[in-house]
């Protein structure tokens, strides 16, 4: 089961039965946040601007892993692209240990969608040595739509 969110951002997000909104986002401007049940994180942004071809997209995926490298010295575990129709997207995943020393990963999803709309998505997970959840990058994705 899942549950779909509008954003006043002009898109919509569809996120597995339990997420909830985060009242403030954290993340910038034109962000918007959701918590999962298993305690994740779903950012959101979206900025039309950042990319206009999938090459714009992991690039951006990959300067938002840079930050992960640089400020917790992020390693990094998977890239690729995700195939998703109407949409081109490339996720990058990293995983490093938080100010706190919790082990976290960090899969950063760059998504262009038809018509030129940017969509970037951080989920923020605890990392105890499972795999990456391939599924759910794939749901974040497969859930995207415009609605403007």
């Amino acid at each position: 089961m899942s549950t779909k969110f509008t954003t006043d951002l002009g898109f919509e997000i569809t996120l597995p039965d339990g997420a909830a909104p985060v009242e403030e986002s954290s993340a910038g401007p034109q962000s918007r946040q959701f918590s999962l049940a298993d305690a994740s994180i779903v950012s959101v942004v979206r900025d039309d601007a950042a990319a206009a071809s999938l090459a714009d997209a992991i690039g951006w995926t990959e300067q938002m892993a840079e930050h992960y490298v640089a400020s917790f010295g992020a390693a990094e575990e998977m890239q690729g692209a995700i195939q998703s129709p109407g949409k081109q997207a490339f996720a990058y995943s990293v995983a490093f240990s938080d100010n706190e020393k919790w082990p976290r990963r960090a899969t950063l999803i760059g998504t262009l969608l038809d018509g030129g709309a940017f969509i970037g998505i951080t989920l923020l997970t605890t990392n105890l040595g499972q795999p990456l959840d391939v599924q759910l990058v794939q749901s974040l994705v497969d859930g995207l739509a415009v609605t403007e």
